[in-house]
């Protein structure tokens, strides 16, 4: 009896679709932080950053992004190189990132990151 479709070709695949899947998941959860970021200046908004395999603890006082269009491309960039296996990391690292997570903001008085987290996720249930 031969394969169907060779054990080769479906580990090829299911490499593929992980790849797919991470990129998927990991750019939801960037587009959900940046929406859902409060807007003053966009410092906050503009040092949502991604990066994969390890944390990146940069931050640049300077980075504005209001609109969010810079931010979410040079994330989309970033997530494009990710590999089934890799972990993708989605991070703010701004003072007082902690704070506004914390829900020291009337805007987003449950935080940015741990609502972006229950949305993306739940959808994968």
């Amino acid at each position: 009896m031969a394969w169907k479709n060779k054990p080769t070709n479906f580990a090829a695949q299911m490499l593929a679709d992980g790849d797919k899947h991470l990129r998927k998941v990991s750019a939801e959860m960037l587009q959900q932080v940046i929406v859902g970021s409060p807007v003053d200046q966009g410092a906050f908004r503009g040092n949502h950053l991604i990066s994969l395999n390890g944390a990146d603890n940069s931050y640049d006082i300077n980075r504005k992004d209001k609109n969010s269009n810079s931010t979410q491309e040079v994330g989309n960039q970033k997530i494009l190189q990710a590999k089934f296996g890799d972990f993708a990391y989605v991070q703010n690292n701004q003072p007082y990132a902690v704070a506004l997570e914390n829900g020291h903001r009337q805007q987003r008085p449950l935080g940015i990151y741990s609502v972006a987290f229950m949305n993306v996720s739940s959808k994968y249930k």
